[in-house]
């Protein structure tokens, strides 16, 4: 079990190319933390330099307290799980999990027991004669995962383990290195550029973008106060819906005004823009799907925060319905009720809820709040 510290690391390639800016994080003992952005952002490059796979250009990187800035890999006690699994081909799966364990000089009793005891926890006892070619991407998987868990590391890597899988054992997988985490009780540290896999896994994640750190908070934090447009519109399925809209107070009562529509906004948000001299500015709206409502208790409440959308798109997911709209001339998708019957080409009203609305400044991009 083990703590990471990451103290101004940098990475640059050929002298020129900076891949991790400044990067400082502190990942506590047994939590679960995930990298996620963008092809390119720097998630890999990060993880393979607290693996000691990649040399560091500047900074420190410390694992259980101890400098690891030169160790190498082998002596740095952590577990790498690959996209590709990196399985040998010519052994069974057995003598694939064993392998770390021989070169160890690890008793063969011990070996046996501890490939066995890994082997139950992800349920493939019954495929350690079999060799790799003979199983699927999924089982693939799992012997990568009891590759590592019988070496017992104190920090076990991830580099989107799940990206070759397919939609649902993808989701099967996910629900299984969750408890694979409870039942180890070990720091993991998870890269994907998948924000789903990031939302569900991780007690915490690190957004990152060009090599530079976006916000690090819990999931939940993430979704409902992100720092900046890019993580507001990385983090969420759909997406959050943006337009540029116009700062007026009108008779005390501040709103946002866009085309003919207008979101009048509740006391605290309308303060805080009059407080940093926005009257009169455009700024950058978010709303996610969820919080343009269409039920007649809003329509009826909210007469403020009303808006006109042609529907150009119905999806019918069954728990739910997604509607993708013309709002102002702008793209919007509105998660609905799926008990009402809408289809393309009608027009329909739509309340933005305004306790839920999401304010960016326009040059900085940064959330107004």
């Amino acid at each position: 079990m083990a703590s990471v510290n990451l103290k101004h690391v940098m990475k640059r390639f050929e002298g020129k190319v900076v891949a991790v800016a400044d990067f400082n994080l502190d990942i506590e003992d047994k939590e679960f933390i995930i990298f996620v952005g963008p092809s390119g952002c720097g998630k890999t490059t990060t993880l393979r330099m607290i693996a000691g796979l990649e040399e560091i250009t500047e900074g420190e990187i410390y694992i259980d307290g101890r400098r690891v800035n030169d160790v190498e890999p082998k002596d740095r006690d952590i577990a790498m799980v690959f996209q590709n699994y990196a399985l040998y081909p010519h052994m069974t799966v057995f003598e694939n999990m064993a392998f770390s364990l021989k070169l160890r000089k690890t008793p063969k009793d011990e070996i046996k027991v501890r490939v066995h005891e890994a082997a139950k926890i992800l349920d493939i006892e019954h495929l350690l004669d079999r060799k790799p070619k003979a199983l699927s991407g999924g089982q693939r998987q799992r012997v990568a995962l009891g590759r590592a868990i019988v070496r017992s590391p104190k920090v076990f890597l991830m580099d989107e383990p799940l990206s070759n899988l397919d939609a649902k054992l993808r989701g099967q997988m996910r629900t299984e290195i969750s408890k694979l985490h409870q039942d180890l009780q070990t720091t993991f540290i998870y890269v994907t550029h998948d924000q789903t896999e990031a939302m569900t896994m991780g007690t915490r994640i690190v957004v990152m973008k060009d090599g530079y750190i976006q916000q690090v908070d819990t999931p939940q934090a993430l979704y409902e106060k992100p720092d900046n447009l890019f993580v507001a519109g990385f983090i969420g399925s759909p997406q959050m819906n943006f337009r540029e809209v116009l700062v007026e107070n009108l008779g005390g009562e501040v709103y946002l005004k866009f085309g003919k529509s207008s979101i009048k906004l509740p006391g605290e948000k309308a303060r805080k823009l009059e407080e940093l001299d926005y009257i009169g500015k455009e700024v950058i709206m978010g709303v996610r799907a969820e919080n343009m409502l269409d039920e007649q208790i809003y329509l009826d409440s909210l007469v403020d925060c009303v808006v006109e959308a042609g529907v150009e798109v119905v999806e019918i997911l069954g728990a739910e319905t997604l509607l993708h709209v013309k709002v102002e001339g702008t793209n919007f998708v509105a998660r609905v009720n799926p008990q009402k019957r809408v289809k393309v080409g009608d027009i329909i009203k739509l309340v933005l809820d305004p306790s839920k609305i999401h304010i960016f400044d326009r040059k900085t991009e940064k959330a107004i709040r």
